[in-house]
């Protein structure tokens, strides 16, 4: 996989500039575990909720085209347990090259807890989900420091959570001496799968 072509984003400054290749060759071998991990918990009877949320970017960097902030709320929502109604879509878009202050229009649902059975009901199981310079490498990056933030402040509280763990040390117009580091854990589907409340 090229990180780049994974993540056509325009940049303040390039990652590979900022960071040497032994670097990011470590950082790549330190994600192979799962973001997301089982947490040692019984299954919860739980119920989808949609949520509909204009979601405005106003970090200062890096700056995303339409499609890299697509990619990253993509894989910010899902890793997080969320299923996604229809795809994120950013906007304004210029041509694959890097937009000021992107939104994106967004449609998933979420697991909330429920009481007792009966139908819509699904078996949820708490899911420990850590994103992090080196866990989420290359989908992540230093970079992407003021990208967490944001998804902390303003989505992470659609989601059941609990034990949430933030150390998030954001550096404008910086590509190096960026820190995130941000775990929680998540109320998720048992099985992975997909609800039918919505278009996929």
């Amino acid at each position: 996989m090229q990180i780049g072509k994974q993540f056509p984003r325009a940049r303040v400054s390039s990652v590979a500039t900022a960071l040497g290749a032994g670097t990011v060759l470590a950082a790549i071998s330190l994600a192979l575990a799962a973001p997301v991990a089982l947490a040692q918990d019984g299954p919860v009877s739980a119920s989808w909720q949609q949520h509909h949320k204009t979601f405005n970017y106003i970090g200062i960097s890096p700056t995303y085209s339409c499609e890299g902030l697509q990619d990253a709320l993509t894989y910010l929502l899902q890793h997080s347990g969320a299923q996604l109604n229809r795809p994120v879509t950013a906007y304004p878009c210029t041509g694959g090259g890097p937009t000021t202050l992107p939104s994106a229009n967004l449609d998933f649902s979420t697991l909330q807890a429920a009481q007792g059975g009966g139908s819509g009901k699904v078996d949820g199981v708490w899911r420990h989900v850590e994103f992090s310079m080196t866990r989420s490498n290359p989908e992540l990056r230093g970079s992407d420091c003021e990208l967490v933030q944001e998804f902390k402040n303003t989505l992470l509280p659609m989601f059941i959570t609990r034990n949430v763990t933030a150390n998030l040390h954001c550096i404008p117009h910086q590509t190096i001496g960026n820190q995130f580091d941000l775990s929680f854990d998540v109320l998720a589907p048992a099985n992975g799968g997909h609800h039918d409340g919505g278009a996929h």
